[in-house]
């Protein structure tokens, strides 16, 4: 039996020849090929919204995990990435937000990751709002382009929710470490951005 570092290399590389040319050379060439191709898309993103309006709604302390064991220190204390928007500003209220959301996380992914805690509800709408509030406040400051830089970690967001539902724990763990680095790195990327860049000073933007 393969051990789970093992596996989870096999994950990376399996996941970044998607990018080769021999991917690309087996995609759908026909329309009703791209047709049904949009429509899985589809269905698979209107499903993983669904699950997610369910998981921070009412199935609030479990982890929606379908797997045994998912404990794994690269899925779970990786959400210590979402602490580094917290050296991008200035205000102290603002580092709260963002260390809470990584203790939030670490917890919530990785010390009861296979329990039934209050936690996974919490961190899951923690996580939402500081997600819709990033983005708000990259529109609200920045040229709107720049909003598209989110597809980034909501695709491997995206990715590790399908890999829970075909019980794929390794494509999971690959996905949702994928969405704690990017994800935390954009955050602080574009806070720097707006507390120091384009708005540094300005009393307006000390509150969003």
């Amino acid at each position: 039996k393969k051990s789970r570092s093992v596996t989870f290399v096999h994950v990376v590389r399996s996941s970044i020849s998607v990018w080769s040319l021999d991917y690309f050379e087996t995609m759908p060439r026909t329309k009703e090929s791209r047709v049904a191709q949009a429509k899985a898309l589809r269905g698979g993103l209107s499903s993983v919204v669904s699950n997610h309006i369910t998981n921070i709604s009412s199935d609030l302390q479990t982890s929606g995990l379908p797997f045994e064991d998912s404990k794994s220190r690269w899925a779970g204390l990786s959400g210590y990435m979402y602490a580094l928007p917290a050296l991008a500003t200035p205000f102290l209220w603002e580092k709260g937000v963002w260390i809470l959301q990584a203790l939030l996380s670490v917890t919530a992914d990785y010390y009861y990751v296979n329990d039934i805690h209050m936690v996974h509800g919490v961190d899951r709408i923690f996580a939402t709002y500081n997600t819709i509030r990033m983005i708000l406040i990259v529109a609200a400051c920045m040229p709107m382009w720049t909003v598209v830089f989110a597809l980034i970690p909501l695709s491997f967001y995206y990715h590790g929710a399908l890999a829970k539902k075909n019980i794929d724990v390794q494509s999971w763990i690959f996905y949702h470490t994928l969405w704690h680095i990017s994800g935390g790195l954009l955050c602080a990327i574009f806070t720097y951005l707006v507390r120091y860049v384009y708005h540094m000073g300005d009393p307006a933007y000390e509150t969003i």
